[in-house]
């Protein structure tokens, strides 16, 4: 029966022996790491993903990015709108 329902959905099931789970972040990423040293990517976490937006978000502020905005004034009109509806709904929250 097992074998039916599996041919059914598509789905196998393939385990690499002495394949184990790794997490460099204390469980929020989790890879199999395999015997001949790679790595494949399982799953991550909400919080996991939200920290590595934030990484490329930097970029966004800072004496560089203001420097930017000053250099393109569509940029600085744009920002001036984020920051509106920023404090819109994170003050009135």
């Amino acid at each position: 029966m097992d074998r039916r329902k599996n041919k059914r959905t598509g789905r196998k099931k393939r385990l690499v022996k002495n394949s184990i789970f790794v997490t460099p972040d204390g469980g929020e990423t989790i890879y199999e790491q395999l015997p001949n040293g790679d790595r494949k990517f399982i799953n991550q976490s909400q919080l996991a993903l939200d920290r590595e937006q934030e990484m490329y978000e930097r970029e966004m502020i800072g004496v560089e990015a203001i420097a930017l905005r000053r250099k393109y004034p569509a940029l600085q009109k744009a920002w001036d709108q984020y920051k509106t509806v920023w404090k819109l709904v994170a003050y009135n929250d």
